[in-house]
């Protein structure tokens, strides 16, 4: 189950540390969830040329080492999309906003996604049909979901954009439009989303007794902040109205974090 959204104005994570740095140090395990876009890469102006800040890349790696550490990558790329871009070994990857999450032991696809694979395809030739001669645009199919781009649209269309979009969904009953930071995710019109991920991850596949920690930029993450109210969730930007208890401010910010979180947690290699 995921929790009731409490959205509070969230405090600068460097000026609490009295607050998580003890839980963290003393938690039996930590589950460590990261979005991707945002938070382990930069923004960029085209989907296809983000790449992980390979600082973090390093960081993340020797924390999925630890037999006290889970790391998580969430987002609402595809899964083959953002497992090939992060390139960390030894963590979960949950893929268009955790409809599929796969690790070395685990496989999960989200069955009514699954069957409406066929009616997505149809669906994106419609917005193609729509949108397409919109310089800038750029459609991306993901499986079981899609995002349309409009970061490199003329600003002065970016909400003709977003209703011609919506509007094309709007006439299907299988699929629904969430706006996210200069897209629009077109996604199953089903019960799930980034927070029922983390807590499947957290039910299934992770010990009882695991701190979550959450760490992510995106509108979308917002729903894995809620899922967590008893654990630590970390916005990335500018400080907003939110469900996260803290923030920081950019990508360098959430380097030093994983810095700390090595330091915190005690040094016990996987196989030790």
């Amino acid at each position: 189950m995921t929790g009731t959204k409490q959205v509070r104005a969230s405090k600068p994570l460097d000026g609490a540390e009295t607050e998580w740095a003890d839980r963290i140090r003393s938690a039996p395990s930590l589950a460590l969830f990261l979005d991707f876009d945002g938070t382990l890469s930069p923004i960029v102006e085209t989907p296809s040329s983000a790449k992980i800040d390979p600082e973090i890349k390093r960081l993340l790696t020797r924390l999925a080492e630890r037999d006290d550490v889970s790391v998580t990558i969430v987002s609402g790329r595809a899964l083959a999309d953002v497992r090939q871009r992060a390139g960390v070994d030894g963590v979960i990857y949950a893929g268009n906003h955790g409809l599929e999450i796969e690790s070395d032991t685990v496989c999960f696809r989200e069955p009514h996604a699954e069957n409406l694979r066929l009616e997505l395809r149809h669906l994106l030739m419609q917005l193609e049909l729509s949108v397409s001669d919109t310089s800038g645009t750029e459609i991306e199919h993901k499986g079981l979901s899609a995002s349309v781009h409009y970061r490199r649209v003329n600003p002065d269309l970016h909400d003709w954009v977003r209703r011609t979009v919506c509007d094309v969904v709007s006439k299907s009953r299988s699929f629904t439009c969430r706006d996210g930071k200069m897209v629009v995710e077109v996604r199953p019109r089903i019960d799930w989303h980034k927070g029922h991920a983390v807590c499947w991850i957290l039910d299934s596949v992770l010990p009882a007794q695991t701190l979550p920690l959450y760490i992510g930029d995106d509108v979308t993450d917002e729903d894995a902040f809620a899922s967590i109210p008893n654990g630590i969730a970390i916005h990335v930007g500018e400080p907003s109205v939110t469900c996260a208890s803290y923030w920081v401010p950019d990508l360098p910010a959430v380097r030093n974090f994983l810095s700390i979180l090595l330091e915190l947690r005690p040094n016990a290699e996987k196989g030790h």
